[in-house]
């Protein structure tokens, strides 16, 4: 099935994805994918026109998208290029070829989910589906490789969609009634084993739930010492019903006397290595240990910005802590972006790490 997308742009305002990018993601997530996608401006009347009847009658399902609330009266301009009744609804019927039109932002993928996919689903007969993968951390160019193999074994007949944030990454195999579940299955497994050790669900159970489940599964109890992300972990954790079965504490240590009193950081630790450092992060997750009422600790320290700390070490960079009654293990991570940009990459990472400790 072919779909094709027509973006009508503002020509007096400043242009951004952000206009037609939810409504598109609605699209793929239904499995809709529009390809291509074409800008045209709003007051090139005749480059809108053609583009509308070359679509026509190139596709199945073309969607315009139009800024504000331009939707209602672009729905009258198709209605009249294309000699069609004017509908009731968002869509307009030609020839048995569907066009819908849609406002622009959330409010055009609110509409795109509730009514635009059952429709035009009820309308083709078909059935959609997917498969979810969830990964963190997956390098740029190992995406790439992997969703190049993935479109060269399919060659069309299902989908694989990539949406992030945060460096939490998830992955959609999206396919219809009409595909073999052989090739399905064949696509999954591909992917599986491109991410590698990266992938944390195979369903679509988000991080933070993931977590918890596991901290559940081996009955243990978590601390959290947080400096820069400043209670960004706990609160991802508190969002999971039954977090209260095993967090037992969450302290923001954001002060160095803090480090020091709550957490037993040595003095000569910040002196000598500074807060943002290897051994610091390493003393506040063996403090949280040391005090034995957990299983497993988390420590954060590091930089969001948008200054540095007085020293040569960069905006960005992060250590973080995952302690047992074993060990504590620590990795260095350097971030770019803005101060929340740095800090939600973090508290991704950091959980991330937490989940690769308890598998």
């Amino acid at each position: 099935m072919k779909n094709a997308c027509i973006v009508i742009r503002d020509k007096e305002r400043g242009f951004s994805g952000d206009e037609f990018e939810p409504v598109v993601a609605a699209l793929i997530d239904g499995g809709y994918a529009p390809d291509p996608v074409l800008l045209v401006a709003d007051d090139d009347v005749h480059a809108f026109a053609q583009a509308l009847t070359d679509y026509k009658n190139a596709v199945n399902n073309l969607f315009v998208v139009a800024p504000g609330d331009a939707a209602a009266e672009l729905r009258l301009r198709v209605c009249e290029i294309l000699q069609a009744a004017i509908p009731q609804g968002w869509v307009v019927e030609k020839q048995k070829k569907l066009i819908a039109c849609l406002p622009g932002g959330e409010r055009g993928a609110e509409l795109v989910r509730k009514e635009i996919v059952p429709f035009l689903d009820a309308r083709h007969a078909v059935q959609h589906d997917k498969v979810v993968l969830r990964a963190v951390g997956v390098p740029a160019d190992t995406v790439r490789s992997v969703l190049r193999e993935a479109e060269q074994r399919v060659a069309g007949r299902l989908r694989v969609h990539l949406t992030e944030s945060a460096g939490d990454q998830r992955f959609e195999v999206i396919y219809d009634n009409a595909t073999p579940k052989m090739l399905v299955d064949d696509v999954t497994r591909q992917l599986i084993a491109g991410l590698g050790e990266h992938v944390y669900a195979a369903d679509d159970t988000p991080l933070n739930r993931r977590v918890v489940e596991l901290l559940t599964l081996r009955g243990l109890k978590l601390s959290i010492a947080e400096s820069f992300t400043g209670g960004g972990i706990a609160q991802k954790i508190v969002e999971v019903p039954g977090a209260s079965k095993i967090l037992f504490e969450s302290v923001v240590a954001y002060d160095n006397n803090s480090k020091m009193k709550r957490l037993g950081v040595h003095e000569a630790t910040l002196r000598g290595k500074g807060a943002v450092s290897d051994d610091t992060a390493y003393e506040m997750a063996a403090g949280l240990i040391a005090g034995g009422d957990c299983d497993v600790s988390l420590a954060t320290t590091g930089i969001a910005g948008p200054q540095s700390d007085g020293t040569d070490k960069p905006v960005g960079l992060c250590y973080l802590a995952v302690g047992t009654k074993e060990t504590v293990y620590v990795y260095k991570y350097v971030y770019t972006g803005s101060r929340a940009e740095i800090t939600r990459r973090a508290i991704t990472q950091a959980l991330y790490l937490l989940y690769k400790q308890l598998k």
